[in-house]
């Protein structure tokens, strides 16, 4: 009776198991999530962040240099003081006292100041630009591996198809029908797709591990983009709205003026060198002496007044500092002009790239459907006789290099458009969740069903290798 439940369960609990499995692995982790990993486990975007809080934390620091100081001091000591009529003394002393500063006129202190403030703003831009930067990555990270996946699919499928090819042709030329150069030409053909199925395979785990390097963990599964994903042309369709657009509002712009800032400031505040500093200031000091015979010199001493402090000299350093910031103001002022016409550049081309590929994504579909109806067709010609085997071969060559293309020009119009709304400063988790809809959670990039069982190893036999030519 125990055995015959156990039979009876057997396929249920099978089947339980079976389900749970797929429920394991139904899920796919889709742009938005990756994102939030990687805001979690990217140690650059951890670094960006703490270096823009270490930063914004300037202007605070330098503004102490034009606010009240208060400084206090004490010491207690134990003496011994030799007189010439009473003799040696011995005594306790305490003495402590107190100084408020306020800076009245300090250039430096007011230009290191100014500086502050710049490097505060650049600080901002910055991380605004590792914000984009942290998108941009994780973006081509996530997609890199579903390019990889699905040229991979395609080798295994060209691979498969070459093997079938070459099956027929070996069994073609065992009855007569074929020379044996057309055996060796579809041999050649399996060898290479062989040789690209495994180059793909390599370039799939490269590029796992790229994004396992930013989210922290190695996905099993990714969601793919949507076949009806929309490529349309960028909004605006003129590049000039792009380009003041980017001009107005990027990044890489911003921390760029306010470096120029940060420059100017300090060529202003090492000039300061040769200006006076003047501080009001009160203080009150306490000393008491424990020895009668220095009674009268014990007491309390309040004073207030004005301090001026002029260096008339400083060995020429102060005239040094200032050539020095100046250059590094010019070179601030260089690398803004320069930034500027990067980003802009950047911005163009990555306009005409998104409005290229919007035209090419529908060019290389139709592309794929035309090399399959070319490959039918060849395939029937070489049936009837009036093909031979090298237009078959080429024609499967031709179909699989347009299905990578076309998967090649889908990933990249959705790539070139994040860069093209980096570049103008717009790119955030907005536009990722956005993009986060053009996936697809319940469908996945799956390897040809009639693959070759030498994957793992590439030193395995190949299907069909076995057989006698």
């Amino acid at each position: 009776m125990g055995i015959f439940t156990m039979r009876m369960l057997r396929p249920a609990l099978t089947s339980l198991a079976l389900a749970l499995a797929m429920a394991n692995s139904a899920h796919a982790l889709d742009l938005a999530e990756a994102y939030v990993k990687a805001q979690t486990n990217d140690p650059r975007w951890s670094a960006a962040r703490n270096t823009y809080l270490a930063d914004d934390a300037s202007t605070a620091v330098s503004r102490a240099g034009l606010l009240p100081s208060v400084v206090a001091s004490g010491s207690m000591s134990k003496n011994k003081l030799d007189t010439t009529s009473a003799g040696s003394i011995d005594f306790d002393a305490t003495q402590w006292s107190a100084k408020a500063t306020q800076p009245i006129f300090n250039a430096n202190a007011w230009y290191a100041y100014q500086g502050s403030r710049a490097v505060s703003s650049q600080a901002e831009a910055r991380y605004q630009s590792a914000e984009q930067d942290l998108a941009l990555r994780v973006s081509q990270a996530y997609f890199a591996v579903l390019s990889a996946q699905e040229s991979l699919a395609y080798s295994e499928s060209e691979e498969a198809a070459y093997g079938r090819q070459l099956d027929q042709a070996q069994q073609r030329f065992d009855v007569g029908l074929i020379a044996i150069t057309d055996v060796l030409e579809a041999r050649a053909s399996y060898d290479g797709s062989r040789a690209n199925r495994i180059s793909a395979e390599a370039s799939l785990s490269t590029a796992r591990e790229n994004l396992s390097a930013i989210i922290g963990e190695a996905p099993d599964k990714l969601a793919p983009l949507k076949p009806d994903a929309p490529m349309i042309k960028p909004v605006p369709a003129d590049p000039e709205s792009w380009v003041k657009l980017a001009r107005e509002r990027s990044p890489e712009i911003k921390a760029a003026e306010q470096s120029y800032r940060t420059a100017r400031a300090a060529t202003q505040q090492t000039r300061s060198g040769y200006l006076p500093t003047v501080d009001v200031y009160a203080s009150y000091s306490d000393v008491d002496r424990k020895a009668a015979y220095l009674a009268s010199q014990n007491g309390t001493t309040t004073s207030y007044g004005l301090e001026a402090n002029w260096a008339l000299f400083s060995g020429g350093g102060t005239y040094a500092a200032s050539k020095q910031a100046s250059y590094r103001a010019a070179a601030a002022q260089d690398n803004l002009v320069g930034t500027e016409k990067q980003v802009v550049n950047n911005t163009r081309t990555a306009f005409l790239n998104v409005s290229a590929d919007s035209y090419r994504v529908d060019a290389r579909k139709q592309a794929v459907a035309s090399n399959e109806s070319s490959l039918a067709a060849t395939q029937a010609g070489y049936e009837v006789g009036t093909r031979n085997i090298v237009d078959v071969l080429l024609a499967q060559r031709n179909m699989y290099a347009a299905k990578r293309d076309y998967a090649s020009s889908r990933y990249d119009y959705v790539i070139n458009s994040l860069k093209l709304k980096a570049s103008t400063g717009q790119l955030s988790e907005v536009d990722i969740k956005a993009l986060n809809a053009w996936l697809d959670p319940n469908a996945s990039i799956v390897s040809a069903p009639d693959r070759p069982a030498d994957s793992v190893l590439p030193g395995n036999t190949p299907a069909g290798a076995g057989k006698k030519r």
